[in-house]
């Protein structure tokens, strides 16, 4: 499958606004940042989008993990995910058809990973950290620095939800599936299945916004 090898960018960072005002300035919400779904787009220069009509999309979430038991994702919050993509696609004027269609334009797949990063804080980590006094600031002096007996650790849960558009109406005559588009959310996330779920519809929702050019005319 050939990826996409000439495109453009773009970024959202859904949910952050950053507003100036003469004199003074507003802080964004630094919470949103470790909420929302940051979502990046990308698309061939080449591909020619008023020319697909039509298109099909799985039923189920490819599902990438840290279990080697997960494999699909199929349940109804899937299939909301899943209806939200379809809703997007027919408002650009696309019609759905069957997977396996033989006038499918545009095939879409979506994939969701989920990863769990663990960090681990040695002792003494705050020793040299700027802004934090010296023992002697609070009269122990005597040339040694912090000690600690233990250290800690803590993990981190990310997510991404994928989706790519291959071009099946050229795939004939080029010989190959082209990924004519594809967007990607990621985020921190947590153990909250709904919080999951709605991250994923902004993440198409926004995907979508930040990619007029996906219109059949």
């Amino acid at each position: 499958m050939n990826k996409l090898n000439s495109g453009r960018w773009a970024l959202g960072l859904m949910s952050l606004t950053i507003w100036g005002i003469s004199g003074c300035k507003k802080l964004p919400d630094f919470g949103a940042l470790s909420t929302n779904f940051v979502v990046v787009t990308k698309y061939d220069n080449n591909a020619e989008f008023s020319t697909y009509k039509t298109f099909a999309i799985r039923d189920t979430i490819q599902v990438i993990t840290e279990n080697p038991k997960d494999s699909i994702w199929f349940d109804q919050d899937a299939q909301s995910i899943i209806q939200e993509v379809v809703k997007n696609m027919q408002d650009a004027g696309y019609t759905r058809v069957p997977v396996g269609s033989s006038i499918t334009d545009l095939g879409i797949q979506l994939v969701g990973l989920r990863n769990t990063t663990i960090y681990s804080v040695p002792p003494g980590y705050w020793w040299g950290y700027p802004g934090w006094y010296p023992p002697c600031y609070w009269g122990y002096c005597g040339g040694w620095g912090y000690w600690y007996s233990w250290g800690y650790t803590y993990s981190v849960s990310t997510g991404s939800l994928i989706i790519e558009m291959v071009d099946l109406k050229n795939a004939g005559h080029l010989e190959k599936l082209n990924i004519v588009w594809n967007a990607s959310g990621s985020g921190q996330v947590g153990t909250s299945t709904s919080f999951v779920v709605s991250q994923c519809l902004r993440t198409v929702d926004q995907a979508f916004l930040q990619s007029p050019y996906l219109k059949t005319h």
